[in-house]
């Protein structure tokens, strides 16, 4: 039985998430459903050049490693 993904909290979620890679439901809720207003938005990937979608890239990079 699945459990109620809206009253699990944000670590019991990823966590259910990693051991059900597959259930749309969960990953729903986790990336769509619990999505901060304030979260920076980016356009699909294939309308942006190629030199933007690398700078993105780059930046998260070195945003994971210094910290």
């Amino acid at each position: 039985m699945k459990p109620d993904f809206k009253t699990l909290t944000r670590a019991e979620l990823k966590k259910y998430i990693v051991s059900h890679p597959t259930d749309e439901e969960a990953i729903r809720e986790l990336f769509v459903n619990r999505r901060s207003a304030n979260a920076k938005r980016y356009p699909y990937p294939y309308d942006m050049p190629a030199a933007e979608v690398e700078a993105i890239f780059q930046e998260k990079i070195s945003l994971e490693t210094s910290e």
